[in-house]
């Protein structure tokens, strides 16, 4: 079968809109193996659908070396907006298909832990992430506002290793794990943003001179291999940051507080580990709780533990750490219901047409297949529907001459 083309396109198109829909749980799996089979194959996207009639609310929440979060609001329901910097306007291209490859996996990725992603949407000829809004803030900002303890403290260092347990099973690597891209939801539940994000950063931070293998990641929570750079972002980094991001939910401070930069490079490469805190002693939980911190900051990563074995040591009644709320904010579908509410109303453009207005033919044409135009799914169907009958015909007469062949 052709793999390029109209053809596979379409067909692209019918698979993604299969796994949106509510009815198709069991055969997911294979659906989603099909989908990245044939992405691979063909160099093409499924559709990635465009949010429309985003407004943006009050000012700047917040901002960082990649982006910059806005609260906004889309057909009455308060969303997360994050928009992307761009450096060089030859970044545009390749920020565009990076996102298109790591969109065809967030799509498919869901989980109590895991903070949803809506889609993408432009402004001020930038690129922007959307994704629900968390009035709580970062795990942080929420923890100063509540009187924790050891008890909601652990359940939260739980929900994160929930959260990358499943990014790793999905052969996921977070890349830029810390305490900021861990978000509270309403029911007090710690999930994971900016899943991937990294990637996308990292595809524009090759471009920018640096000395430090550690791009996209902040240097505080990057393990020693990265440091050296001498390898690349992997399931075990991630681990040494989740460690980070315990110490941090147990201290209040980052790991080396009060050292600059420079000087914690200098500390980890020489094997030191975070110093341990007052806050971090007096019972045998915490003694229990250390050790596996220890762990986790291992020098070589192949003595760090995994996601499953530290949701396995946290749970265990030595730490005894459990979640403090049984609810779900959003299930499986809750991604789907966002966007099929969106379909009735008017469609902006395609990407690729907003691209060519932007940015002119040359970056647009790059960029052809990230975002395909959205056309009707009935007409859709009846094309993939069409095709996949004359296929089969085409199949049974060259099954039936090698018959008479024969």
């Amino acid at each position: 079968m052709a793999s390029r083309g109209s053809e596979a396109q379409e067909l692209l198109n019918l698979l993604q809109e299969l796994l949106d829909l509510d009815s198709f749980h069991v055969i997911k799996p294979s659906i989603c193996k099909a989908l990245m089979r044939l992405s691979q194959l063909s160099g093409l996207h499924p559709r990635c659908f465009p949010i429309t009639g985003l407004q943006k609310i009050g000012q700047q929440v917040a901002g960082g070396g990649f982006g910059d979060i806005w609260k906004g609001l889309v057909s009455g329901q308060t969303v997360s907006v994050k928009i992307m910097r761009v450096f060089q306007e030859e970044d545009v291209a390749a920020v565009l298909k990076q996102f298109g490859r790591e969109a065809l996996i967030w799509r498919q990725l869901c989980h109590p832990n895991l903070l949803p992603f809506f889609g993408l949407y432009y402004i001020e000829n930038r690129l922007c992430l959307v994704s629900p809004w968390m009035e709580n803030g970062n795990v942080m900002q929420y923890l100063q506002k509540q009187s924790s303890n050891l008890v909601h403290s652990l359940s939260l260092m739980l929900d994160v290793a929930f959260g990358m347990k499943y990014l790793h099973e999905q052969k996921v690597v977070h890349g830029d794990l810390k305490a900021i891209n861990i978000l509270v939801t309403p029911s007090g539940r710690a999930c994971i943003c900016d899943f991937g994000l990294s990637s996308i950063v990292n595809e524009i931070s090759l471009r920018l001179p640096s000395t430090s293998a550690a791009k996209g990641a902040t240097t505080r929570y990057c393990a020693p291999e990265l440091l050296k750079e001498t390898s690349k972002k992997h399931f075990a980094s991630d681990i040494y940051a989740f460690g980070c991001v315990c110490y941090e939910i147990l201290t209040g401070n980052v790991p080396f507080y009060g050292s600059s930069d420079a000087a914690l490079v200098v500390k980890v490469l020489q094997g030191e580990h975070p110093p341990r805190l007052s806050s971090c002693c007096g019972t045998a939980e915490l003694d229990t709780l250390w050790d596996l911190l220890e762990i986790c900051w291992a020098e070589s990563h192949e003595m760090r533990p995994t996601a499953a074995q530290i949701v396995e040591r946290l749970v265990n009644p030595s730490i005894g750490a459990t979640t403090t709320s049984s609810t779900t904010d959003w299930d499986q579908d809750f991604t789907c219901r966002f966007r099929r509410s969106l379909q009735n109303r008017p469609l902006l453009p395609s990407v690729n047409q907003i691209e060519r207005v932007i940015f002119g033919d040359e970056v647009a044409q790059a960029c052809i297949g990230c975002f395909p135009s959205r056309e009707s799914s009935k007409s859709q169907e009846k094309q993939a529907d069409t095709a996949n009958l004359k296929r089969r015909y085409e199949d049974r007469e060259g099954t039936s001459d090698s018959e008479e062949h024969a």
